[in-house]
C-alpha cells in the first residue's frame, strides 16, 4: 500500500511539473545606437545672430538633415533592423573657430538588436557607415562638410 501511494504521489507532482507553463522567453537585448551629426551652416529663427544652443535648421544642399530624418540602422548584409529620427538641430558657435563657421548639430539615438556583426548607420540619404558593435558602445560623432 506504501508502495502504490508513493508511486501515485510521485506520478502527480510528475504532471503537475509537466503541466507547469514554460519560463517566458528572456526579452531580446537591444543595442543603443546614439550621437550626433554635425554639419557645416544652418540659421536659428534669428537669422545668423543666433547664440549657441539656440535651434538651428539646415538650408541649401543639407536641406534633407533635419529634425525627423530617417536614421537607419542594418547588420551586416545590409538589411534593415532598426529605424530613428533626428532631434532638433542646435547651433554649435565651437566649430566656428576650428572651421571657420558655425554648424548645426543634430542628435540621434535608435535602440536596435545586439549580437550582429556589424552595423551599418544612415542618416537620410547620405550613406551607410560600417561599425562593430564595440565601436557603437560610444556616441558617434558624424560630420557632413569640411
Amino acid at each position: 500500500m506504501r508502495t502504490r501511494v508513493a508511486l501515485i504521489l510521485a506520478a502527480a507532482s510528475a504532471l503537475t511539473a509537466c503541466a507547469a507553463d514554460p519560463p517566458a522567453p528572456a526579452p531580446p537585448k537591444t543595442l543603443a545606437v546614439f550621437g550626433t551629426i554635425t554639419v557645416p551652416g544652418g540659421v536659428t529663427e534669428q537669422g545668423l545672430d543666433g547664440g549657441p544652443g539656440q535651434t538651428c535648421v539646415m538650408d541649401g544642399g543639407y536641406s534633407d538633415i533635419r529634425q525627423g530624418a530617417q536614421v537607419v540602422v542594418s547588420d551586416e548584409k545590409g538589411t534593415t533592423i532598426a529605424i530613428g529620427n533626428l532631434g532638433e538641430g542646435t547651433l554649435d558657435l565651437p566649430n566656428l573657430q576650428a572651421w571657420g563657421t558655425r554648424s548645426c548639430v543634430f542628435p540621434f539615438l535608435v535602440k536596435a538588436p545586439a549580437g550582429r556583426r556589424f552595423y551599418g548607420v544612415e542618416v537620410s540619404h547620405r550613406g551607410r557607415l560600417q561599425y562593430t558593435e564595440a565601436q557603437l558602445a560610444e556616441a558617434l560623432r558624424l560630420t557632413l562638410g569640411s
